[in-house]
């Protein structure tokens, strides 16, 4: 069996889409997905307009969204401002009542993901088109644990360097004698 992992990466390109939230996947049930853009904080900002930061960002996305032809708020976008100092622009989930499956196919014509993309700015940085990817949900708790394994591994080898300068040291201490 696969591990949650293989099955559910952290990360999936915006054409690998992921089933609907809790079907039975690999006999495991599928995670929240969003389908985000990665901006770097300051070009968010910019993106919004001038005099845009982090006090009104949301309530400027919110006031581009209310232009949307889009009227569920349900559905809405969210900006989120993550720990690794990137803000994840959400268009949408892999939630049954976005029908994220039909709407990736037209990417560019999708009016939910065009309404996302308008009320976020990604339609004024070409290069952020790029960015867009499915990324596991709730993002915290993905790089809290990614931050984790980071952490051990440079552990890891940090003792691998110390048990390999204390055998170099006893085979010159072996070779002195």
């Amino acid at each position: 069996m696969s591990t949650k992992q293989e099955t559910f990466p952290f990360r999936r390109p915006v054409e690998d889409t992921p089933p609907v939230l809790g079907v039975i996947q690999n006999g495991r049930p599928t995670p929240k997905y969003a389908l985000a853009w990665v901006c770097e904080r300051h070009a968010f900002y910019k993106n919004l307009g001038e005099g845009i930061g982090y006090i009104n960002c949301w309530g400027r996305v919110s006031r581009n969204w209310s232009t949307s032809p889009i009227t569920d708020y349900g559905l809405a976008p969210i900006p989120f401002s993550a720990p690794d100092g990137n803000f994840y622009l959400v268009a949408m989930f892999n939630k049954e009542k976005a029908n994220h499956i039909e709407r990736v196919r037209d990417l560019a014509g999708d009016p939910l993901i065009n309404s996302a993309r308008v009320a976020m700015g990604v339609d004024r940085d070409p290069l952020l088109e790029k960015t867009l990817q499915w990324v596991r949900w709730p993002l915290d708790d993905e790089i809290r644990q990614r931050r984790e394994e980071v952490r051990q591994r440079r552990e890891e080898a940090r003792q691998q360097r110390k048990e390999a300068r204390q055998r170099r040291r006893e085979s010159e201490d072996s070779e002195e004698k």
